[in-house]
């Protein structure tokens, strides 16, 4: 199901792909429920608020392989600070 966010007055389609999905489950997993997709022109931001801070990561409408979407999870996590720790319970 699309997802739409307002972009400079007008709703612009953020497409619930393979990457968004791994996205969200990553997030939801660590209990962060503050973040925004938004788009570009040949890529996607996505915005987080984690540990007090603002959070940009960018990230492409198309990857090259099937290793896309976990490479995309792999950067949030590096950004996050959050690498070598386990899934919040």
């Amino acid at each position: 199901m699309p997802v739409y966010q307002p972009s400079l007055g007008r709703k612009r389609i953020i497409r619930r792909d393979d990457y968004t999905q791994a996205i969200e489950r990553f997030l939801a997993d660590h209990n962060i429920s503050t973040y925004e997709f938004k788009p570009r022109r040949k890529h996607r931001a996505l915005v987080v608020e984690f540990g007090g801070r603002t959070h940009l990561v960018i990230f492409p409408f198309s990857g090259s392989d099937w290793r896309g979407p976990a490479q995309a999870v792999t950067t949030l996590r590096h950004v996050l600070g959050l690498v070598g720790t386990k899934v919040a319970s």
